[in-house]
C-alpha cells in the first residue's frame, strides 16, 4: 500500500507542478475505487483535494459537480480531512438539494438529467423521476442550487483563489506536512 511519504518525504519544496505529479502518478493505478484500494487513506485525501482544487480552480464547484462526478462521493470526506469544516458544510448543502436517487457518475445517463434539471427550470428532461417533480418544487430546488453554490463559491474563493495562500494548495500542503511530521516523529 502506497503511503503519503513515498509520494512526498524526499521532495525539497513541494508546489503545484509536485502535487500535480504525484495526482499523475496515482491516475495510472486505475480508477478512484482502484486507487482508494491501493494507497493509504491519508494519501487518497491528498489526491481528492489536488483533484478538487485543481477542478475548481479551471471552472468553479458547479463544473466540477458536473463533469467531475467520479469526485463528488469523496469531496466531503476530503474537506473534513483537510479542516475546511465550513467548506465541506457549504459542500453537503449544495448536494442536499439533488435527489435522493442521484448516483454520481458521468457514465449514469440520469446524471445529466438531474445536473440540467437542477441548472435551469427550462432545460428539458427525460427521466419519469424528475418530471414527477412539479414545476413548483423544481423551481425551488433550482433556486437554492443556485443560492447554495454562490455561498459555497464565497467560502472557496478566498481558500483557493487568485492572491490565496500557495496559490490555493495551502490547505493540502498543510495536511502533508502535518501528516509526514507526524509519522517521522512515531
Amino acid at each position: 500500500m502506497l503511503e503519503l511519504q513515498d509520494m512526498f518525504t524526499n521532495r525539497t519544496k513541494i508546489d503545484e507542478n509536485i502535487l500535480v505529479e504525484v495526482s499523475d502518478q496515482l491516475w495510472q493505478l486505475g480508477r478512484l475505487q482502484e486507487i482508494k484500494e491501493k494507497v493509504s487513506k491519508d494519501l487518497f485525501d491528498v489526491h481528492i483535494g489536488i483533484n478538487m482544487i485543481g477542478n475548481w480552480k479551471s471552472e468553479g464547484w458547479w463544473c466540477l459537480i458536473s463533469e467531475q462526478a467520479h469526485l463528488v462521493p469523496y469531496i466531503s470526506q476530503t474537506l473534513k480531512a483537510l479542516e475546511l469544516k465550513e467548506t465541506q458544510q457549504a459542500f453537503d448543502d449544495v448536494l442536499a438539494v439533488f435527489p435522493d436517487f442521484t448516483i454520481f457518475s458521468n457514465e449514469e445517463k440520469s446524471y445529466y438529467d438531474i445536473i440540467h434539471f437542477l441548472q435551469n427550470t427550462h432545460c428539458q428532461v427525460t427521466d419519469e423521476r424528475l418530471n414527477q417533480i412539479t414545476i413548483e418544487e423544481r423551481k425551488t430546488m433550482v433556486k437554492l442550487i443556485h443560492q447554495r453554490l454562490d455561498r459555497l463559491e464565497d467560502i472557496t474563493d478566498p481558500l483557493w483563489g487568485y492572491g490565496s495562500q500557495n496559490d490555493g494548495w495551502k490547505s493540502v500542503l498543510d495536511f502533508i506536512a502535518l501528516k509526514i511530521e507526524k509519522k517521522v516523529r512515531y
